[in-house]
């Protein structure tokens, strides 16, 4: 069995500074028992942050961790990081993949309408498409595992039915009869599930990248200690859809059959999971 564990950033759309300029879901996946392994050498590092030189932590957040809030007021930036570095070993050793979805939110809200808004949804909605496309790529060029679970952290209802809406179409899609079969789509709560922690870890780290493209309008490597790292030693990969992207996706929709393009973009709108015998 494979696992896929998401979290999202840069979703909120009001406070002081407005909308987010980027809008991200990214995460990690792997085997269960690489996963295993990750999970309890993590819980280690909460029971005994910094060797035990801090209390025990209820829950590795990364804003909090960034800040110095929550469970780690008082901590310093010397300790905030070295925790992180300490995190980011655990995310090496275990050997996962690392994916992060990006969107330029303006460029996406003033292209993407119309039909083409209900076939792919919002920017959001569509990171997480990316998430499933990227997730069972990885799957069928590194393993050999028949089965897959996608597994986010909690999201508003109209999120989570939309996600569910994806998950049932990559399962019946034609080309998903190729394995692994996509046995579930869940959201949970970070607070118990650990691996959506890390997720969060990697969301954030990502996050920062898609920020900094964004501020230089260029690709550059990344400056953040966290992402060379997992470039270097681990599968990584990273993408950003901008505002010539955008155009694209945008023009190849409109080129497709529009009767097509609506009954798909109905589908993701209305569809129901908690009714079996929806189609």
């Amino acid at each position: 069995m494979l696992n896929c564990y998401f979290d999202d950033s840069g979703t909120h759309t009001g406070g002081k500074s407005g909308p987010s300029r980027i809008v991200l879901v990214g995460g990690i996946y792997g085997t269960e028992g690489r996963l295993a392994g990750l999970e309890k050498t993590w819980q280690k590092h909460l029971d005994r942050p910094l060797s035990g030189r801090k209390d025990r932590l209820c829950r590795f957040h990364m804003f909090d961790c960034q800040e110095s809030r929550g469970e780690f007021a008082g901590w310093t930036r010397t300790e905030t990081d070295y925790f992180c570095h300490q995190l980011q070993d655990v995310i090496i050793d275990a050997g996962v993949g690392v994916y992060g979805a990006a969107c330029v939110r303006q460029d996406y809200d003033e292209l993407v309408t119309g039909d083409v808004r209900s076939f792919f949804g919002d920017a959001e909605s569509y990171c997480i498409t990316q998430c499933y496309v990227s997730a069972l790529r990885w799957a069928r060029e590194n393993t050999f595992d028949p089965q897959i679970t996608f597994v986010f952290d909690n999201r508003t209802p109209e999120i989570e039915r939309r996600t569910k809406a994806l998950g049932d179409t990559f399962e019946k899609y034609a080309i998903t009869k190729t394995p692994p079969q996509i046995v579930g789509t869940a959201f949970m709560s970070s607070q118990v599930i650990r691996p959506l922690q890390v997720a969060d870890l990697v969301a954030w780290e990502i996050y920062q990248y898609a920020l900094q493209i964004h501020g230089d309008r260029e690709i550059s490597p990344p400056r953040r200690e966290a992402l060379r790292r997992f470039q270097s030693n681990l599968w990584l990969r990273m993408e950003i859809a901008q505002r010539n992207t955008i155009e694209r996706m945008v023009e190849f929709v409109r080129n497709q059959n529009p009767a097509i393009v609506k009954a798909a973009g109905n589908h993701f709108t209305f569809f129901d999971p908690s009714n079996p015998d929806y189609s």
